[in-house]
Order: structure tokens, then C-alpha cells, then sequence
């Protein structure tokens, strides 16, 4: 990340980490044979106040594809 905000991004994307870890969101297990695994992604967002100011950053980690 490049922007002048990435510290900013950055420290959403390690709360976002812990919320899930502390949340039980998943489990580590070995992977089996002949199984593809699912990739992820980021999708960050700002929220803005009613005056157009950045309120919050928010940054979400979700799964690409189906099953």
C-alpha cells in the first residue's frame, strides 16, 4: 500500500485480524489431498459523517468464489 493513509489501513486490517481470531471465525486444519483452497481478498471502505468527513476506515477480509 501506497497512499499517505496506509498506516491508517494497515492498523484496520490487524483489528479486523484479531476480531475474527478472538471470534473463533476459523479453524486451521490440513488441507486434503486433490482439494483446491478458496481465495481471499480485501475490501476496504471509508465511512464518512454527514459533512463528508472520514468518520471511520473499515477494512474487511472476505472469501472470493463459491462453493
Amino acid at each position: 500500500m501506497s497512499c499517505k493513509e496506509s498506516n491508517l489501513w494497515y492498523d484496520v486490517m490487524k483489528d479486523e485480524m484479531n476480531s475474527m481470531q478472538s471470534n473463533g471465525v476459523w479453524n486451521l486444519v490440513k488441507l486434503p489431498n486433490g482439494a483446491k483452497t478458496i481465495g481471499c481478498k480485501w475490501v476496504f471502505r471509508t465511512k464518512r459523517d454527514s459533512l463528508g468527513n472520514i468518520e471511520r476506515y473499515k477494512a474487511r477480509l472476505v472469501a472470493k468464489g463459491f462453493t
